[in-house]
């Protein structure tokens, strides 16, 4: 079977978004707060419809990968997605951290204030940062950049030990195929779709 070049069908491909924490303050160094957005991000795919390939929340910020049939949901956009899974998360964010030294108020003028005048901020201004994925390498690349980020940044010492990643799932898929030992459960509530799925 001849290799694909690109991703069948879906023209705009697969979304890379990153997003980073107001001032890299290390928020989702607290279990509650990356609960909470994996919560947020789970009940955004059951409410739109996208599918989580792969993810990571590091303590200062987040991977997500994304994929959508564009015939199917012509009207969502990576901003829409983007908007309702910070948005969401980070009021829960603010009530649960009051009164922690983590919560630090905006410092106007010398802090851009938040668009929606909040007097916290949880994410840096801006939807994040993000590109389409349009090849088969390049996709097999992005997840394996993703789960590599606790190792590197020296969280776990294997992609699947790390609470808040799809790469236990991964794992778990790999383990009912080829009998892998799996000692680390799944502890997010995020639904993955395989990768796999967009390259059939």
């Amino acid at each position: 079977m001849q290799d694909r070049t690109h991703l069948p069908k879906y023209n705009v491909g697969v979304h890379f978004l990153t997003a980073s924490t107001f001032q890299r303050i290390p928020f989702f160094r607290d279990s509650r707060c990356a609960l909470i957005f994996c919560e947020e991000l789970e009940a955004a795919h059951a409410r739109y419809g996208f599918h989580v390939l792969a993810f990571v929340v590091m303590p200062d910020h987040i991977h997500l990968l994304l994929w959508w049939d564009t015939d199917a949901l012509p009207d969502l956009t990576i901003s829409k997605v983007a908007w309702a899974v910070k948005g969401l998360a980070a009021r829960r964010m603010v009530q649960y951290l009051e009164g922690s030294v983590l919560l630090q108020p905006v410092r106007e003028p010398r802090d851009q204030p938040h668009y929606r005048n909040w007097r916290y901020k949880i994410w840096q201004q801006g939807a994040g940062y993000d590109f389409n994925v349009h090849t088969r390498h390049k996709l097999m690349e992005k997840v394996a950049y993703i789960h590599a980020n606790p190792v590197r940044a020296g969280l776990a010492s294997q992609p699947e030990e790390y609470a808040w990643s799809s790469a236990i799932n991964y794992r778990v898929a790999e383990g009912l195929v080829f009998g892998y030992p799996i000692t680390h459960p799944i502890t997010h509530p995020v639904q993955i779709t395989p990768y796999t799925e967009v390259l059939q």
